[in-house]
């Protein structure tokens, strides 16, 4: 049996939840600040502050894989406790998600453009966002967790299906924003069979239509 906490149960956390805890070989612990009125039965959820470390420390016991989709903002804050939670509990395995942008030398006038078109960002909300993230990353970076930093595109709040590309975060980023629908159906992915994913980053984004 595989023991699997997923930190923070917005749109990704539930449809990643909701893809996982059906499988045979998996216990799913939720952890958040609240309850949420969606189904979550298959799971053992717990109230509790991501930012702490004995709350981390609780929910922690006896896992095998986290994935954390929390630190929208205050990247840097959530990923602080958490890797010394999980330091302290003695549990390695982490899947992170952050922003695509975070190894960029700076934010490319595209991008600024894209953002605000599509997504209604303003610059300031984008350049503070990417900067969170980036220091955030930082802090997993530094750690000796066996870690895969999810370096995403903007979301989609979508169910559709994209074809997604997959690529070393080495590289420019290929494709262009993903739906969430996607995105939790290959973190699914991820989770279940974490040791075909030994990378420590991936730059995850959507192939364009018409390009498939």
């Amino acid at each position: 049996m595989m023991n699997v906490l997923i930190i923070g149960t917005g749109k990704l956390g539930y449809e990643v939840y909701r893809r996982v805890a059906v499988m045979p070989e998996c216990h799913v612990t939720l952890l958040d600040h609240h309850r949420h009125d969606h189904d979550v039965s298959l799971a053992t959820q717990l109230i509790g502050d991501a930012t702490s470390v004995e709350d981390l420390k609780r929910a922690l016991v006896g896992i095998d894989v986290v994935f954390s989709t929390v630190g929208i903002t205050q990247a840097e804050t959530f990923a602080t406790a958490l890797v010394q939670a999980m330091d302290e509990v003695g549990v390695k395995r982490l899947l992170w998600t952050t922003q695509f942008q975070i190894n960029a030398d700076q934010i490319s006038e595209a991008m600024y453009d894209l953002a605000n078109r599509e997504f209604g960002f303003s610059r300031e909300v984008e350049t503070n966002y990417v900067a969170g993230q980036k220091a955030g990353a930082a802090v997993i970076k530094a750690s000796d967790l066996a870690y895969t930093l999810l370096e995403c595109h903007f979301f989609k709040y979508t169910d559709e299906a994209d074809k997604l590309i997959v690529e070393s975060a080495e590289n420019a980023v290929s494709g262009g924003p993903l739906s969430i629908f996607s995105l939790a159906t290959l973190i699914a992915d991820m989770v279940l069979h974490n040791q075909d994913y030994p990378q420590r980053e991936l730059m995850i984004s959507a192939r364009p239509k018409a390009s498939i």
